[in-house]
């Protein structure tokens, strides 16, 4: 059975109690990471960006309005849910005027929290996540080079997904295999090379460079 990659949420909230709530909340369904405070949200932020952003107005270091300030300077398409004890008009008019794409007030449904994400992911993406030149659509489920479809099959855009969300990272065989494959996929591990190769192949001729590295013994790395 084919596993669904999941989206990837920054929450950033310092009151433990709403941490807890989060993880527990969403962790089945999207790869969630907790900061409890803006600056170290804008480290990793700088790394590698979510698919979503859970933004507190109320942070000890920094106020959320300023962090929502950052974020669009880099990205004005990454959907940014504001979450705030303050329910007051002029807070969430301020909020949406920075460029939050939703405004939630606390104590909230998580119910309607997790409608909220859906339909907040689901206008973004048109899911297009651009990545070093290539554009990821979700929608579609099609990559492209500088513009020029590469022409994956479903598997193949798996694939290259995955390797793109951890970018940098060696990913083993084992996991690819489960994760594009399912758990109880028993075929030879040799699938897995040739849809590499094809990837690659397809990557060359629309001129792009070998970026997928072969880690002997271990598995695949997407250099960007």
């Amino acid at each position: 059975m084919e596993e669904k990659i999941k989206n990837t949420i920054y929450a950033v909230e310092d009151d433990e109690g709403i941490q807890e709530l989060y993880q527990g909340a969403l962790e089945e369904d999207y790869l969630v990471r907790i900061f409890p405070d803006a600056q170290s949200f804008l480290n990793a932020f700088k790394e590698k960006k979510p698919d979503l952003v859970l933004l507190d107005i109320m942070l000890p270091d920094m106020d959320g309005y300023s962090v929502l300030v950052k974020i669009r300077e880099t990205d004005d398409r990454l959907p940014v849910i504001v979450v705030s004890a303050k329910s007051d008009e002029l807070s969430l008019v301020k909020g949406l005027n920075k460029g939050a794409d939703d405004y939630i007030t606390k104590p909230f449904s998580i119910l309607e929290l997790l409608a909220r994400i859906k339909t907040s992911l689901r206008r973004s993406g048109s899911a297009v996540k651009r990545v070093s030149g290539f554009d990821i659509d979700s929608n579609t489920y099609t990559v492209r080079y500088n513009g020029k479809e590469l022409g994956f099959t479903l598997k193949e855009y798996y694939l290259f997904k995955m390797l793109a969300s951890f970018a940098g990272v060696t990913l083993s065989r084992e996991k690819l295999l489960n994760e594009i494959w399912g758990v109880d996929y028993e075929g030879e591990t040799r699938t897995l090379d040739m849809h590499i190769a094809s990837v690659r192949d397809k990557i060359h001729k629309a001129g792009g460079g070998d970026c997928i590295v072969t880690v002997r013994g271990v598995g695949y790395r997407l250099n960007l």
